[in-house]
């Protein structure tokens, strides 16, 4: 996790270092070019790892992404831009400076937050060495990445599928770019680590003052639920996307706050790596788009930075649809023109699984808004599934009608693309809750917003009336002795915490299954021990890997193999049957063990369930339970999980 980290921020520096150049270029006119350096540094971050991302992308179409070629490229690079890796550093030692002469005067608030954020970082990395229990992970987002590298770029199609061979990668790509120093997918888990809190630091310098204050409500709202913070440490692109795809809106709101040329320049970059992440991002285009047509007619965007902007976004997004352009006849394949080597049945079904809930129980709502009963819907399903029992939620709420109340212009241009992106998702996209993390990712963006522009009005009152009377507090909090005591009770008190809570855990004899990841991240317990008591398979995978068994016959999970590797450090020794080798129709059962050499088998306790049947296939289902009902007598359970998954041992010999 270390080194990926390490890649992970050389990726962020070099991306800074020729932001800088260009932004310095665009605002060349602007009476003050960079806002300060501390506003640059948590603003750029995303853009940054946009141009490191477009840079790879222009790599990687020719083949060229081996280290060969890219690390010359990186040392020639920051030899011609030296003022600027100059100027980043400097920036970031100001920064330092700024947080402890405020400490000094008796200011603890940026000293705090730098901490919590460290906090954060820290927790979010231990649990990113979970593995992730999502299929997705292990069936694409990590072996595109791998396929990546492998061809030190790309090919069509990346990986052994029609499709998810030739979706847009620009993800996978950064994942890459980690995985390629690292080795392991943890290093990909460090890159959407750094994305969410690039995005955290964007919209916590998007207030005009008391950023310190900001980035602790920004952690209240975006960390008061786990909706977020539960995919933070997963290779997934979901979060990643939606963090690309609301920050192209910040941007755009900076840019008609400022005026500033690098704003909506910077809006161009991150948009362009939301759409080269995924063909749901296309909803943003049009949405920024329509935002921008007043300024568009009244002339305010010149040609050069219309066509600055046009070119960042083609640079960062236009290579994958290109291709599939080229190569397909389709730029966004397999939708709307065509979809060669993909059978028209197998398209009906995917378009089908796309079209109507995941979850059957949600198949009875109406997503026709033209109609009361769809209108009626869709209130319950924002109320239900986004407000209900969520303090965040409905605090984040309150922000957005108070800054629409006191700042109406400000504020309307965000709650109309918000609006509108619950509304598309409602009524295209409402399949899984999932899809709808732009929309409420930027709900809370926009509460954040509506606070800072709250408090810009409450600002005379402020330094009126509360300043004068906790200038008292201040004086003690610079106060030597309360600098040198603060830190050592702040240690005491949480080490005797500590102590505490491993005792009523029960100290060295912890028991795994009332563990935490709490636990884990205090160092109480063991990544491998708290993943055995919690997650379905890994104890059995784990098993099996170490007791060396093969061959294993597991029809009933998608990734059997992928998850075999995953939770063996990436070892895998083929001891698992793909779940997908199955007999055919009618064939003999014996010569089907007998070839493919089965000695062990598993059976999971919703092996009969309708959801299994309805994701790998009835018919499978049917053909595995019958291979397994023919093993049965002649078996010997060996194991069983907490979970209820068994695991048998097949004697071909034995009498049934």
């Amino acid at each position: 996790m270390i080194l990926g980290w390490c890649t992970v921020l050389s990726i962020i520096l070099w991306g800074l270092v020729i932001d800088r150049a260009i932004v310095a270029w665009l605002n060349r006119h602007c009476d003050q070019p960079f806002r300060d350096g501390s506003d640059f540094l948590f603003s750029g971050i995303l853009p940054a790892l946009a141009i490191s991302g477009g840079a790879a992308t222009i790599l990687g179409a020719f083949h060229g992404l081996r280290w060969e070629i890219v690390f010359p490229v990186v040392v020639v690079s920051m030899i011609w831009r030296w003022r600027d890796l100059v100027a980043v550093l400097y920036d970031m030692a100001s920064l330092l400076r700024k947080i402890t002469a405020e400490t000094k005067n008796g200011n603890p608030l940026p000293a705090l937050a730098a901490f919590a954020c460290i906090i954060l970082c820290y927790v979010s990395s231990v649990l990113a060495q979970f593995p992730s229990g999502v299929d997705d992970v292990w069936v694409f987002h990590i072996p595109l990445a791998k396929s990546i590298i492998e061809h030190a770029g790309f090919v069509s199609p990346q990986i052994d599928h029609p499709f998810y061979g030739n979706i847009p990668l620009f993800f996978n790509l950064l994942f890459a770019l980690a995985m390629m120093v690292s080795g392991h997918w943890t290093g990909a888990a460090a890159m959407n680590v750094a994305i969410f809190f690039g995005f955290l630091f964007l919209l916590s310098s998007c207030a005009s003052r008391w950023r310190a204050c900001g980035f602790f409500l920004v952690v209240v709202l975006i960390f008061g639920g786990s909706f977020f913070t539960r995919d933070v440490g997963e290779p997934m692109t979901d979060l990643a996307r939606s963090c690309f795809s609301v920050a192209a809106v910040l941007f755009l709101w900076r840019y008609l706050e400022t005026d500033r040329p690098a704003e909506l320049f910077h809006c161009a970059l991150v948009l362009g790596g939301a759409v080269g992440g995924k063909y749901t991002e296309l909803q943003m285009v049009g949405l920024v788009g329509l935002a921008l047509v007043p300024t568009l007619l009244k002339k305010k965007i010149s040609l050069s930075l219309f066509l600055s902007c046009f070119c960042a976004f083609l640079a960062v997004a236009a290579y994958w649809y290109a291709r599939n352009l080229i190569v397909l006849g389709n730029p966004i394949y397999p939708f709307i023109f065509g979809h060669p080597g993909l059978t028209d049945a197998w398209m009906a079904d995917y378009m089908l699984e796309l079209g109507r809930p995941f979850k059957p129980a949600n198949r009875h709502y109406v997503t026709n808004l033209a109609s009361l009963k769809g209108l009626h819907d869709f209130l319950y399903i924002l109320y239900n599934w986004f407000l209900a029992r969520t303090f965040n939620a409905f605090f984040a709420l309150a922000l957005i009608l108070a800054g629409l109340a006191m700042a109406f212009r400000h504020i309307a241009l965000l709650t109309a693309i918000l609006v509108a992106m619950f509304v598309i998702w409602y009524t295209v996209m409402f399949n899984h809750i999932r899809w709808a993390t732009p929309a409420y990712l930027l709900f809370f963006s926009t509460g954040f917003i509506g606070a800072n522009l709250v408090r810009e009005r409450l600002d005379k009152w402020l330094d009126r009336h509360v300043l004068p009377r906790m200038a008292p507090l201040t004086k003690i909090a610079s106060s030597p002795a309360c600098r040198v005591a603060s830190p050592m009770i702040i240690s005491l008190l949480a080490g005797g915490l500590w102590i505490s809570h491993w005792h009523r855990m029960g100290g060295s004899d912890i028991n795994p299954v009332k563990a935490k990841e709490l636990d884990v991240v205090l160092g109480m317990i063991s990544v491998d021990r708290y993943m055995e008591s919690h997650r379905k398979a890994y104890f059995m995978y784990r098993y099996i890997a170490h007791h060396n068994l093969r061959t294993v016959f597991q029809p009933f999970d998608t990734a059997n193999t992928l998850f075999s590797t995953a939770y063996n450090n990436g070892r895998d020794d083929g001891w698992q049957l793909p779940c997908h080798v199955l007999p055919a129709p009618g064939s003999d059962i014996d010569a089907f063990i007998r070839d493919n050499q089965i000695a062990y088998f598993i059976v999971p306790p919703d092996s009969d369930s309708t959801f299994l049947a309805e994701r790998i296939g009835a018919d499978k289902i049917v053909m595995a339970n019958s291979v397994i009902a023919h093993m049965m007598p002649r078996s010997l359970l060996i194991l069983t999980d907490r979970f209820g998954w068994k695991l048998y041992r097949f004697d071909a010999d034995r009498a049934s």
